[in-house]
């Protein structure tokens, strides 16, 4: 079974694009090596990670992202066994999105923030299920 782990943390400070693409290249280095595969979403400071794997290879990784100065208020807010990986073929794939895109992934009407939407998710476990395949369908719709 795939271990996968979604996550959301604060940027310690903004992130320019030359910033998100130093931790592009060395997340997907990473996980070459650790064989995880995954997702990560930047919206307004704000990162949202999916992280697919071993499960004791995730969670190492996850304690890693938080001793990250990049990363402040690190909240794991689903973890699940899943049957196949959803982001199988990408080490790290990017999506600069918006709070609105966030929303309407969710499907959430008015949510305010990238909190509020978090916050919904946390609350309903299929959410995080429906999030990580619009976010997939938003990275390759053609391939889905």
């Amino acid at each position: 079974m795939i271990y996968q782990v979604i996550y959301s943390s604060q940027a310690t400070n903004p992130m320019s694009l030359s910033d998100l693409e130093e931790i592009l290249v060395d997340a997907r280095a990473g996980n070459e090596k650790r064989n995880i595969t995954g997702a990560l979403l930047y919206v307004d400071g704000v990162f949202l990670q999916i992280l697919e794997g071993d499960k004791d290879t995730v969670l190492n990784l996850i304690r890693s992202i938080k001793l990250d100065s990049r990363h402040s208020l690190l909240k794991v807010f689903h973890e699940a066994e899943i049957d196949a990986r959803t982001f199988a073929g990408w080490r790290m794939a990017f999506l600069d999105a918006t709070p609105e895109q966030m929303a309407e992934w969710a499907g959430l009407e008015g949510a305010a923030s990238i909190e509020s939407i978090l916050e919904d998710i946390k609350r309903d476990p299929q959410r995080a299920s429906q999030v990580a395949g619009k976010i997939l369908l938003a990275i390759a719709p053609e391939d889905t």
